[in-house]
This record gives structure tokens, C-alpha cells and sequence, in this order.
């Protein structure tokens, strides 16, 4: 293989990128099979090819391996010089969270000195550079390896990445090494690709089961969290009774402060970001700094600074106010209520839909928790993709018994300029769904959208 390596001019696994000296490793998607286009990829003049089935062809440059998707991951890490291995490399996984927790991470190293990259739902960035976004939280592992090889040459010493549950599923991250391993919580999404709540976990424990790393942080206050200590190796844990302990958590809209125990020390951190779920993500970005060595005081200069667009971003109306947040499943948009909730002086008004052509289970489970909690809710398309918009809001409709609180409009803009001309003093309006999210997706086009966008427009700010 490394013979091989010496010589290659570059990898893929898409048989239409291979040139000349390229190395393709033929994939088994879910729309395409890579063992289809073994024979294009060879007249591309494909130096070797990886396939992990027998294909009709005979050629000295086709080698049979046992996982195709393991030795891109391998040979992509072994090409672009084992990035991950002279990185500290920190990797979050679970449903909620990630975001919020590596831009705390992010910022706390950043401010500290260290040089630190970030890859997640948002961007792959160092400090102010922004690298090519393929569009998925965690890329693939051609893409992966080469990022981090890439921020290592331009002074990157640590970097922080999301973790997605399909990415460890389809090993996109094979052939890394991290420094630290953690995991924030499991509840219901992305059920239309793992099916089941248990292939779900599963799949975001192959992080801690499959990979190498120094240390492993649990939320050990989640009960997948509670399983997953028995599976892990090296953890330690965060939450009201972990090793790192939350004794007092604040919060309302002028921020949050954060008191923990941590090895027989007491520790208060205060933070911009609002929400009671903000508790476990400055936890793990606190218990993070600690394990780089740093300083309470450096890790609260870096909370203090730190910056995530799209979640529970505010803007004041007349007397009332919006909040956006990415909230896209039921147990997030649980929590991104009640902290609205208790902040409210008045009704709370939800805004929401639901993704088309993903987990049809969760929309109805979405749809009871904001009767639950909201006063008034404005149903209508998130990014509606190849489905029609109301036969997603009918999902959501059938999970929700008064229908008397609800008011329906497809149209996205219309409906949130509709909750904002609704709203009288005291009230918050929470938009969910969207987020950062700066287009919306309809019948494979992608429009320009932003909430915040609509928000500002509609309170002349």
C-alpha cells in the first residue's frame, strides 16, 4: 500500500474526479455503487483501485480489500501525512449540542493561544479563514483528512469537530486519532437513515468503541450517556453528578452562570448564551480547556467570547422578543421552549416545521411538545426538499390535540411576519428549525433564506 501511496497523485472515491495516477476506491452508497464505475475510473487511468467485491474486469490495478469505506479512510490519512495524529484533535458527537459545544471549545483554545480549527454544521474555518464547505457536518473522509492536513500546514495545533451519527456510520473519519472524544445527549432524529433509536446509538458510540483517543467525556446526566460509560474507555463525565459537577446553573436573557466542582475545586464561569440546556455545553467546554492544561481564568476569557450563529440568537421588537434557534427535533425544541418559557412575561409563540424527506416519526413528537409548551403555534415549511409543505405540516398537525392554538401558513416569511404582527408586550416568538441556515431547500433547489433576515425586515432593524 505504501508503495502505492508514494506514487499517487491524488484519491477519490467519485470514478468522474479520478485523473491520471489517481487512486479510486470504489464505495457502495446509497444511490451509486462505486464497483459500477471500476472500469471509467481505469481509463481515467486510475494508478490503483479498491474494491471490496468481485468485479467482472481483470486488471493488475484492481485490489480486493475488506472494507472499501475503512481503506479510504486509511489511505486518505496515510496520503495527506496523518494529520490527526500531530493535532490535537477533539471530536463531539450526540443529537444536540455539537454546535454550541465546539464553537465553545473553539474559542476557549483559541483565546488561550492555542490555534484551533473548527469543522461542523456551519463552516470548516481557522481563526478567520473559511475552507470549502461540502455541506454536511462531518465531510467525507477524503475531505476530512485533507482539511486537517491543511490547517496543520497553516499553524492549526488542536481542532474541534461535530461528529455526525451518518459520518460514523459510513466511517467517514477512518484512519483518525483524537485527543478527546465526548458526547452530549441522544433523542429522536435521523430515524429515516439508522431506522432504529438503538442503530442510532450504536452508531455514535463506534466513536468511543472504534477509535483511538486519550480521553473520553460523557454526559453522564443523559441515560444513553449512562450506557455508554460501560462502553468507553479513559471517561470522564460531566453533569450533576459527574466527575466534573454542575452545583448552580442560571440563566436569563442577559446570559448565564455556570458553578462546578472539579477535582475537590470550585469554579464559576459566566457566559452570553441563554438556555438551561447551555448548562452541558459550557461544562463540557470548561472540562475541555482543563484537560488542555489551561487556566480557570483562561477558560472564562474564551466562554466569555465565544460566538455561535443561529442559536438562540435574539432580536427586540416593540416590546416583545424573537428568538432563532436551530431546534430541529423534538427533545431540542423541548428545551429551546422552556428556556423561552421562563423568560416570557407573556405568551410564547412557536414558529416551526420540519425537514422534508427525513424522519417522518419525530414531526408528529414535534408537534406535541409545542402544544405543550407554546401558547400559540405558526406552523409552517422548514426546508420542505422533494416533499410537499403540507403534507409535512399535516405530520406535525396529527401530534397536536388543540388544534385551536394552531395557525397554519406554507409560506415561511409570511408566517413569521404573521407571528411577529401577532406579538404584544412581553411576548417571545421563537422561530425553530433553520438557525445559521442561509437558503431553503425545495424540490432540489436551494433559494436564498435567512430567518434573521425576515426578522430585521420585518422589525425595521
Amino acid at each position: 500500500m505504501m508503495e502505492i501511496l508514494k506514487k499517487a497523485k491524488g484519491i477519490s472515491s467519485n470514478s468522474k474526479e479520478v485523473e491520471e495516477g489517481f487512486i479510486f476506491v470504489a464505495i457502495k452508497g446509497t444511490n451509486y455503487d462505486g464497483h459500477d464505475f471500476v472500469e471509467e475510473a481505469l481509463r481515467r487511468g486510475a494508478l490503483a483501485v479498491f474494491v471490496e467485491k468481485e468485479v467482472p474486469i481483470k486488471d493488475s490495478r484492481i485490489i480486493r480489500v475488506e472494507d472499501t469505506r475503512k481503506a479510504l479512510g486509511e489511505l486518505a490519512s496515510l496520503f495527506y501525512g496523518e494529520p490527526s495524529k500531530k493535532l490535537k484533535l477533539v471530536g463531539i458527537t450526540g443529537t444536540n449540542g455539537k454546535t454550541t459545544s465546539t464553537h465553545i471549545v473553539e474559542s476557549v483554545l483559541n483565546t488561550a493561544g492555542i490555534k484551533t480549527g473548527l469543522m461542523g454544521t456551519i463552516y470548516y474555518r481557522l481563526g478567520e479563514k473559511v475552507y470549502e464547505y461540502e455541506g454536511r457536518t462531518t465531510p467525507d473522509a477524503v475531505k476530512w483528512h485533507s482539511t486537517l492536513a491543511q490547517m496543520l500546514t497553516e499553524g492549526a495545533e488542536a481542532v474541534v469537530a461535530e461528529v455526525s451519527s451518518h459520518a460514523l456510520d459510513q466511517r467517514r473519519i477512518w484512519g483518525s486519532r483524537f485527543f478527546i472524544t465526548a458526547f452530549t445527549n441522544l433523542s429522536q432524529d435521523h430515524l429515516d437513515y439508522h431506522k432504529t433509536m438503538e442503530n442510532y446509538f450504536l452508531a455514535k458510540a463506534r466513536l468511543f468503541t472504534e477509535y483511538d483517543y486519550e480521553y473520553a467525556l460523557i454526559n453522564a446526566d443523559d441515560p444513553w450517556g449512562q450506557r455508554l460509560i460501560s462502553m468507553a474507555k479513559r471517561v470522564i463525565t460531566y453533569g450533576r453528578e459527574g466527575h466534573l459537577k454542575v452545583l448552580e446553573f442560571e440563566t436569563s436573557l442577559r446570559g448565564s452562570r455556570l458553578k462546578v466542582e472539579y477535582e475537590g475545586k470550585r469554579y464559576s464561569f459566566y457566559s452570553n448564551l441563554v438556555g438551561e440546556f447551555q448548562a452541558y455545553n459550557l461544562s463540557l467546554g470548561v472540562l475541555v480547556g482543563f484537560l488542555f492544561g489551561l487556566s480557570a481564568q483562561q477558560v472564562q476569557e474564551g466562554i466569555k467570547r465565544v460566538l455561535v450563529p443561529g442559536r438562540f440568537e435574539t432580536y427586540m421588537g416593540d416590546g416583545f422578543l424573537v428568538v432563532v434557534d436551530y431546534a430541529h427535533t423534538p427533545d431540542a425544541l423541548a428545551k429551546v421552549l422552556k428556556t423561552a418559557r421562563k423568560l416570557t412575561k407573556g405568551r410564547l409563540i412557536a414558529v416551526f416545521g420540519a425537514g422534508g424527506n427525513r424522519d417522518r416519526g419525530k414531526r408528529p413528537l414535534m408537534g406535541k411538545v409545542a402544544e405543550e409548551i407554546a401558547d400559540l403555534v405558526v406552523l409552517t415549511s422548514d426546508n420542505p426538499r422533494y416533499e410537499e409543505p403540507m403534507a409535512i405540516i399535516e405530520d406535525i398537525l396529527s401530534g397536536i390535540e388543540d388544534k385551536g392554538k394552531v395557525v397554519v401558513e406554507p409560506d415561511r416569511a409570511s408566517a413569521i411576519k404573521l407571528a411577529i404582527k401577532l406579538a404584544k408586550e412581553g411576548d417571545i416568538i421563537v422561530v425553530a428549525g433553520k438557525g445559521h441556515e442561509d437558503y431553503q431547500e425545495v424540490k432540489g433547489v436551494k433559494y436564498p433564506f435567512k430567518d434573521a433576515d425576515v426578522i430585521k425586515e420585518a422589525l425595521n432593524v
